[in-house]
């Protein structure tokens, strides 16, 4: 399975204004018996390559010195593509089309994580065996704020009926997490409107089309982001729990 990791965003509501990235941003991890802190796109990638996706692209924006020079000394073998302009999420994505090649892929967003990705890793293989596309979602208390799905049992399934990014009235309080095992498909359906190229459009116009989504819900609780500066206070809380928690407490209070 490939990974397509979309870390081109100048950071402008994390307050850091281009000055460094995100991504780069540290949250707390727990490798080789120790407390870390290393940033959050390092944990996501790190997280990747323990569930076995070893294929893993990253699209920067190419004015992004720091972000190149440290994926390429600490990942080397992780590929880079570059965003030109801010042209939207769906542009970001198709930036690394030509890695990708008529498979189904993943898709994240660097400047966020599922704090126990490694736990979808079943979830992931079976899309991969079926060739079930899917999207994770969330329960959130204001979904106006976010890509919202809209949901229908099917048997075992929830299907996903409908996408809309940040609607006025929601149909759902599902929220869209930044995580996406998608069909290669999909890049026949990303658009641009004004100037810009939304994934969520383009999920929209492939459930129109007929090709069916499943939802993989995961708990509000286990998904961070760094994108907002009032929020980073509680990223390093939850990523600092998440570490204790999958932690040797006796090599911890040594360290």
């Amino acid at each position: 399975m490939k990974a397509i990791i979309t870390a081109a965003g100048l950071g402008k509501r994390s307050g850091l204004n281009g000055l460094i990235r995100k991504e780069l941003l540290s949250v707390y991890d727990y490798r080789n018996d120790s407390l870390i802190l290393r940033p959050i796109i390092d944990v996501l990638i790190t997280k990747l390559i323990i569930m076995g996706i070893n294929e893993i692209a990253v699209v920067l924006d190419p004015s992004d010195a720091l972000s190149r020079d440290y994926l390429t000394r600490i990942f080397p073998a992780v590929k880079l593509y570059f965003q030109n302009e801010k042209n939207g999420f769906g542009d970001a994505v198709l930036a690394a089309r030509e890695f990708i090649n008529d498979e189904g892929f993943l898709v994240a967003a660097g400047d966020g994580m599922v704090l126990d990705l490694e736990s979808l890793g079943e979830e992931l293989r079976e899309a991969e065996r079926e060739r079930m596309w899917k999207l994770f979602v969330m329960r959130v208390e204001d979904p106006k704020r976010y890509g919202v799905a809209v949901l229908l049992n099917e048997g075992s399934l929830r299907l996903v009926t409908e996408v809309v990014e940040k609607p006025a009235h929601p149909h759902s309080n599902y929220a869209l997490c930044a995580l996406y095992y998608l069909p290669p498909q999909i890049f026949n359906f990303i658009s641009y409107k004004d100037g810009q190229a939304e994934l969520t459009s383009a999920i929209s116009d492939a459930i129109k089309s007929g090709i069916r989504f499943c939802a993989v819900e995961v708990p509000r609780e286990s998904w961070v982001s760094v994108g907002l500066a009032k929020d980073y206070r509680l990223v390093l809380e939850a990523t600092y729990r998440h570490a204790m928690e999958n932690s040797d407490p006796e090599t911890v209070s040594k360290s």
